[in-house]
C-alpha cells in the first residue's frame, strides 16, 4: 500500500516521503480499514517541525480517517467487515473520564496513522458511520470534533442561549466548535487575523466577528454581540489571553485546548478573581465523547467545513497550506488517488 511517512524533521519537502509498505493484517482484536479520506491536523505539522513530545521517526502520520472495514481479526465480529466507518483518533484514555492516563496515545505516531491507503487498528476504535454522513465529512471530524465537543460540553458546560466566543476561526477545531455550539442553541462570535475568514464566519451565522490584530478588538466584539461571552474556547494563549479575560462576562468559563502563542508574558490576575472567571484546560476526549459528538453531527446534520482535498501523493502541498494557516476548515487527503 502507499503511505506518507515522516522520515525526519524539517519542512514538508524535507520530512515527508511517499512510500510503499506491506498491506496491514488484522491481528487479534483488530480491524483493517481501507481508507477513503484522511484529515490533517496541527499535530502532523508539529511532528515534522520537531515541536512535539516523544517524537519517534520514521512514522506514518495522520489521526483522522474514514473508510470501509476490509477485514477483522480473531475475536472481532465478522459482521463489522464491509461497514462504513470513522476512526476514533486516540486510544488508552484510561478509567477516569476527567483526565487521560499516562498510556494515552493519539493515532499517527508511534502507531501507524491514517495518511495511507489502509490501517490496522483495535476494533474498539472503529465506529460505524450514520447513513447520511459521507466519507469526506467523517474524515474531517475525529481530532477536531472530539476536541471541540469536549471543550464545549464536558469542560465548558455549554448552556443553550449562551454567547460563546471561539477564537482563531478557520482552524479545524474552531470551525467545528462554532457549528457545534450553534447546533446546541448558543450564539457564537469569533476572532481571526484574516478578514476573509471573519466574513466567512459571519456568513455561517456568527453574531460578531473581530480581527484580533486591531487595538481594542475585545470591546468591539462585545458591542457587536450586545453582551460579553460567558464561554470562550481558545487555542492560542499568549498575551492575547488578557484580551479574552477583559472580554469575558462575570463568572465566564475560559477553556484552553492549545497554546500556539505559548504562555503570556503577564496575566491580568485581578480581573480573573474579581470577575470570578474559571480557566480550564482540555485535550482530545474519551471514546464516549467521540460517539456523542458523532451523534450530535448526525442529529443536526452538521456539515464540517472542508477547505481543500488533495490526492494522497500531494501531502507535501497539503501540509504546506496547513503550516501557514491558509485554510478555512479542514484539509483532507484522498487516500484512493
Amino acid at each position: 500500500m502507499r503511505a506518507i511517512r515522516c522520515e525526519r524533521q524539517g519542512s514538508p519537502e524535507e520530512a515527508l516521503k511517499l512510500i510503499d509498505l506491506p498491506d496491514p493484517v488484522a491481528g487479534p482484536g483488530e480491524a483493517v480499514v481501507k481508507l477513503r479520506f484522511a484529515g490533517l491536523n496541527r499535530r502532523d505539522v508539529w511532528i515534522q517541525q520537531g515541536q512535539y513530545a516523544r517524537i519517534q521517526l520514521p512514522a506514518v502520520l495522520g489521526s483522522d480517517g474514514a473508510g470501509v472495514v476490509e477485514s477483522a481479526g480473531a475475536g472481532v465480529p465478522q459482521s463489522l467487515v464491509g461497514k462504513r466507518a470513522v476512526i476514533i483518533p486516540c486510544e488508552k484514555w484510561g478509567p477516569d473520564p476527567a483526565v487521560q492516563s499516562k498510556e494515552f496515545l493519539i493515532l499517527g505516531m508511534p502507531r501507524q496513522g491514517t495518511l495511507a491507503e489502509k490501517i490496522a487498528i483495535p476494533a474498539s476504535m472503529v465506529v460505524e458511520l450514520p447513513d447520511h454522513v459521507g466519507f469526506e465529512d467523517a474524515a474531517a471530524l475525529p481530532v477536531a470534533g472530539i476536541t471541540a465537543y469536549r471543550a464545549l460540553t464536558t469542560r465548558g458546560g455549554l448552556r443553550g442561549g449562551e454567547h460563546v466566543l471561539v477564537t482563531g476561526i478557520g482552524g479545524g477545531v474552531a470551525t467545528l466548535a462554532m457549528l457545534f455550539a450553534q447546533a446546541m442553541g448558543a450564539k457564537v462570535s469569533v476572532t481571526s487575523g484574516d478578514d476573509e475568514k471573519l466574513k466567512a464566519a459571519r456568513e455561517l451565522g456568527a453574531i460578531a466577528a473581530a480581527n484580533y490584530n486591531a487595538k481594542g478588538w475585545e470591546k468591539d466584539l462585545v458591542a457587536q454581540a450586545g453582551r460579553p461571552p460567558s464561554l470562550i474556547i481558545d487555542s492560542a494563549g499568549g498575551d492575547g489571553l488578557n484580551a479574552l479575560i477583559a472580554a469575558a462576562a462575570p463568572a465566564a468559563r475560559l477553556v484552553l485546548y492549545g497554546a500556539t502563542r505559548f504562555s503570556p508574558s503577564r496575566l491580568d490576575m485581578p480581573k480573573i478573581f474579581f470577575k470570578q472567571i474559571d480557566i480550564r484546560g482540555t485535550t482530545m476526549g474519551t471514546d464516549d465523547e467521540f460517539k456523542s459528538m458523532l451523534a450530535l453531527v448526525a442529529q443536526h446534520r452538521i456539515k464540517p467545513i472542508i477547505d481543500r482535498i488533495f490526492p494522497l501523493g500531494q501531502a507535501v502541498e497539503a501540509c504546506k497550506l496547513l503550516a501557514k494557516s491558509g485554510q478555512m476548515g479542514k484539509i483532507l487527503l484522498d487516500c484512493t488517488t
